[in-house]
């Protein structure tokens, strides 16, 4: 399925509409089906979502639902579009469902253009024309990404390790996991302080869920392997057991030993000391030398992957070479398209100087390594993501101007880029960081963290491991 038809008319001629746009699909050659969102839910409860400033949550409903629709055999669908609702409502409802399906709007109503210019149809011969290009390439938007994230997580069916299992967001985003079925978590701490937190917390909790107890009988179980894998650093059988008592490290050992899949830590504990236990037991993938990070930049229309903004403070060219073929990985794994931008102050070889310099042989190093990667670079921000500027600057480049995966020069530069994005792109969401490099998968979260922030880090984590 590579093109999505949703048709905005009076209910009086939906029906109509939507044969017609059929009719000139199948005149194409192409495979047609359809789908109505207000099957899901009806037109007066999504008005009311609208109206209560909740269309985020209910694109991301409706994303999962169509892709849990049977459309791999098709190669176009034709959504119907909002009936039942006012005009202003109706608009908002089809403007937001276009983007979210980054479908094109086929329409004949004389206000269409100004909600949407850039995706309408306004008659049968722009149709045909639309039918006879070449598809273009599918953006992900935010309630896309977000709802297939967690579909995939869901059919994964991955035990995480949470060892903040008595920390109240810990334990409500807990329950959403088991409710939405998108892991299986597997909570590290007291059993009766944990449900006594979820009662706090107005939390019910399945009696069955799986709470692991830390104790020093249950740390001994670990303690020959940690000694084992630290015994250059001359770990004695009392360390082990000292280092045991932490629940992050014991969690890792649980993830070492395969009784889990991933690991997510961070509400309480700092990225440090979620990070030391895995650099020390879990390691780094084989072929990989050092561990980076990356956000899932998620703007309404598109989804971007940014890296690294929270682990290497200033990495070298070969490190920064790594990072980018780790984002790339990335990008494939979570089914986004890679064309990676490697970002500096200059473009290609505009500017002088030993940053510029170091992003010049970090883009080599890349393209010695994988020469069929698409990466270029230096390239600025907006040489990477506006095609008049890529085309002007960097011309010839395959990645200028239609960047997807963004490498930033240094740590400074990647956070501050994150967040400037984060907070000030309206309706942009940060999903991350998400640790790159570890042989098996471990997240970190922000302490600041959300719950929903923490549902998402599970299902991230619960993808990782494949």
């Amino acid at each position: 399925m590579n093109r999505i038809y949703l048709v905005a008319t009076a209910a009086s001629s939906m029906a109509a509409k939507v044969q017609e746009v059929k009719d000139a699909a199948a005149q194409a050659g192409l495979v047609v089906g359809s789908y109505n969102p207000l099957s899901l839910v009806s037109a007066s409860d999504a008005a009311a979502e609208i109206k209560a400033g909740r269309t985020a949550t209910l694109m991301e409903k409706i994303c999962a639902d169509f892709l849990q629709q049977e459309f791999d055999s098709v190669d176009a669908v034709v959504v119907e579009g909002a009936t039942g609702m006012s005009d202003v409502v109706a608009q908002s409802f089809n403007d937001s469902l276009a983007t979210a399906l980054d479908a094109k709007i086929y329409s004949d109503s004389e206000d269409a253009d100004l909600f949407c210019p850039c995706r309408l149809l306004k008659c049968g011969k722009c149709l045909a024309a639309d039918l006879a290009a070449e598809p273009a390439e599918r953006k992900t938007s935010q309630a896309m990404f977000r709802a297939g994230l967690l579909l995939k997580a869901s059919k994964a069916k991955k035990r995480i390790v949470l060892p903040e299992g008595s920390e109240p967001r810990t334990v409500q985003a807990a329950k959403l996991v088991i409710d939405r079925k998108i892991a299986v978590p597997v909570l590290i701490g007291k059993k009766d302080e944990i449900f006594a937190v979820a009662k706090e917390q107005g939390v019910q909790l399945p009696a069955d869920i799986e709470i692991i107890e830390p104790s020093a009988q249950l740390a001994e179980k670990y303690v020959p392997t940690l000694v084992e894998l630290r015994k250059s650093k001359g770990m004695t059988e009392d360390q082990a057991r000292a280092a045991l008592a932490d629940n992050v490290m014991l969690g890792t050992m649980m993830l070492k030993m395969g009784e889990v899949d991933g690991l997510v830590s961070g509400a309480i504990h700092s990225t440090a000391d979620t990070l030391r236990p895995a650099l020390q037991v879990i390691k780094c993938a084989p072929g990989v030398k050092s561990v980076s990070s990356v956000f899932f930049m998620c703007m309404p229309g598109k989804t971007y992957i940014y890296g690294d903004c929270a682990i290497n403070l200033n990495p070298t060219a070969e490190e920064l070479a790594g990072i980018a073929m780790q984002c790339d990985d990335t990008a494939k794994a979570f089914g986004l398209p890679s064309r990676v931008a490697m970002l500096s102050y200059s473009t290609m070889n505009s500017g002088k100087g030993p940053d510029a310099d170091l992003v010049r042989e970090a883009t080599k190093l890349v393209k010695e390594a994988r020469p069929e990667m698409l990466v270029d670079g230096p390239l600025q921000y907006d040489a990477a993501t506006v095609p008049s500027v890529g085309s002007l600057k960097a011309p010839g480049s395959t990645v200028a101007g239609k960047a997807t995966v963004f490498v930033f020069p240094s740590l400074s530069a990647g956070n501050i880029g994150y967040k400037a994005v984060q907070r000030s792109a309206r309706g942009t969401i940060a999903i991350g960081p998400m640790l790159q490099g570890l042989a098996k998968p471990v997240n970190d979260l922000s302490r600041g963290a959300l719950v929903e922030d923490i549902v998402y880090t599970i299902a991230l984590t619960a993808v990782q491991a494949g």
